[in-house]
């Protein structure tokens, strides 16, 4: 994060984002401040608990829906991952036929999957991530593209509305 916050605070005509914004908190219980405030979120690669967030999976947790708290109306979510056998997880390796369910694990949340295909060598490379070269992320392993999108008037299950 350290590099990343760098890059963000150069010019924008050198590639900064003056409005991104780093923070270190649980995926779970982000703080209060940045509830319906994200346009976009990309995930990249995720693992652990927010592996088990992003696919709606820990009900005991709700890494999903502190994910969902910070999205604004319209507002996006961008994820790549990549579950692979070997890699002894305890959760399932996505299948084409597991959209349905993510669609409706993911509406409890008031989020819409807009997308769930193999993403693209293009894109993955696009994602500049260190641990997709390591895991040689859509070379040997599939990599998925989730997108979710907040298509209602909500903020997710802190009760604001914007």
């Amino acid at each position: 994060m350290a590099e990343s916050s760098l890059r963000a605070v150069r010019s924008v005509r050198k590639g900064g984002l003056p409005n991104a914004v780093f923070v270190v908190a649980g995926a779970e219980r982000p703080p209060a401040e940045f509830a319906g405030i994200a346009a976009e979120v990309t995930i990249l690669f995720p693992w652990g608990s927010l592996l088990r967030g992003v696919l709606a999976l820990d009900d005991a947790c709700d890494t999903a829906a502190g994910i969902a708290c910070l999205i604004t109306p319209g507002g996006l979510v961008r994820v790549l991952l990549s579950i692979d056998p070997r890699d002894r997880l305890s959760v399932p390796v996505l299948e084409a036929a597991d959209e349905a369910a993510l669609a409706s694990r993911w509406a409890r949340h008031g989020l819409t999957l807009t997308a769930f295909e193999p993403a693209q060598p293009a894109e993955i490379h696009a994602s500049r991530s260190s641990w997709a070269r390591r895991l040689a992320a859509g070379g040997e392993r599939q990599v998925w593209r989730v997108e979710l999108r907040r298509t209602d008037g909500s903020t997710g299950e802190t009760g604001r509305t914007r």
